[in-house]
């Protein structure tokens, strides 16, 4: 049985990191005022980037063809997690490290010269197959400071998770070169102190805090919620489902069940098939169409429901700015996209998430967040599902918890916007 509050307390040395302590005692006792200055103006030097930023405080998808963006799969959740973190700092300048690429002394010196610290964006890093390209390398080179937050363990089920040794080496260099790693819940906690990191701190997901508000307030429908969001997720494996099969048929049966209690809306985050649909392109619709049937998604049961709602009431968000016109319009949010329910959630739209990996359930478990299995879910009305008092929890800590993030940011040597 997981400790919770044993999990919490999984936090590092408050003093600063050995790359961090080496910058200001390399400056001699005048350079105080300089260093508090250098802060207020750090740069960063970006791993694991998703999309291309407009200016420093938002992303969105890498520029690219009309054909690409239609036709080809990309995750959205990743965009909104990279322009959620971006969001959070103060910082003056961003350069990109593509850490697939070998070091270099000249590619080392451009880091050193434009930057002050490296940012790795929150994701589903750790688990046995992950693939670092020459990221170890790069942080044995540059020897800066490391700024992680809210990165996550990733299983079917919460299961132990031994890393190969490369990745313990990985995380162990990281380790030595910030104060605490922000990891966003107890189940990463346990995952990261079994493979001998122990400096972590729990800080979420950093797409809650997104609307930089501390007294953000959720907004209850009066009688239950009636127009509701629902995002869809069909790409899917068994790293995040246990009977990938069964995912998608209970999925199905959720929606046309809602479709006859709500004024139901569904969105789209990423895959080709759906955006298709969405741009109402008629030869990639019909190919679309073929490929949903043939794999079962449009089948005899739900089929002609999935279909009426996918040709007028299925939406593709692409950018998270946008998403965050769109959430608002709705009573309610859930699906099977955390970075779906998470974003709506910042903009005061309840949300609830559906256990099916480690990563929601982690995610709710966290922020006090409803989550339910489907079979919990289909026994209650909606009303039920979302009556306010199953948020209580998580807006009575909601400031405690925006605070933490922050200090955990600034813990690192990093100015924030929040």
């Amino acid at each position: 049985m997981r400790c919770m509050d044993c999990a919490r307390r999984l936090v590092g040395d408050e003093s600063p990191s050995p790359a961090l302590r080496r910058k200001v005692l390399s400056q001699s006792p005048g350079e105080g005022s300089t260093f508090r200055r250098s802060r207020e103006s750090m740069r960063a030097a970006l791993v694991k980037y998703s999309g291309r930023r407009l200016g420093n405080h938002e992303a969105v998808w890498f520029d690219m063809p009309f054909r690409s963006t239609l036709e080809s799969y990309y995750n959205t959740g990743d965009i909104c997690v990279y322009d959620s973190t971006l969001r959070l700092l103060d910082y003056s300048d961003g350069t990109i490290l593509n850490i697939d690429e070998p070091v270099t002394e000249a590619g080392v010196e451009r880091i050193k010269a434009n930057c002050d610290f490296i940012l790795l964006r929150g994701s589903n890093y750790i688990h046995e197959d992950m693939d670092w390209g020459h990221f170890g390398q790069w942080i044995e080179a540059l020897d800066m400071p490391v700024l992680c937050v809210g990165v996550g363990a990733q299983a079917e089920t919460e299961r132990p998770i031994v890393l190969p040794p490369e990745g313990r080496r990985l995380w162990a260099a990281i380790a030595e070169r910030t104060p605490a790693i922000g990891v966003r819940g107890a189940f990463t906690a346990e995952t990261m102190h079994r493979n001998g990191i122990h400096n972590i701190e729990i800080v979420g997901c950093p797409s809650v805090f997104r609307g930089l508000n501390r007294e953000m307030k959720l907004v209850h429908a009066p009688g239950g919620p009636k127009r509701l969001t629902f995002s869809l997720r069909r790409e899917v494996s068994s790293t995040y489902a246990v009977d990938p099969a069964a995912f998608a048929v209970t999925q199905k049966r959720i929606i046309a069940k809602l479709a006859l209690v709500s004024d139901l809306y569904l969105s789209c985050h990423g895959e080709p098939e759906e955006k298709a649909f969405f741009f109402k392109a008629p030869q990639h619709m019909a190919a679309a169409a073929a490929k949903l049937v043939a794999e079962g998604w449009f089948d005899e049961t739900t089929g002609r429901l999935m279909r009426d709602l996918y040709e007028s009431r299925l939406y593709y968000v692409g950018a998270p700015g946008d998403y965050d016109v769109y959430a608002p319009q709705f009573d309610a949010a859930l699906g099977y996209r955390v970075h779906a329910v998470l974003p709506a959630v910042a903009v005061g739209v309840p949300g609830v998430l559906f256990a099916y990996d480690t990563r929601s359930r982690e995610l709710a478990e966290t922020f006090d967040l409803p989550i339910y299995s489907p079979e919990e879910f289909e026994r209650q009305t909606l009303a039920d599902a979302f009556a306010p008092a199953r948020f209580d929890r998580f807006q009575s800590l909601f400031a405690d918890r925006y605070d933490r993030m922050k200090a955990f940011i600034e813990k690192n040597g990093v100015p924030t916007r929040m």
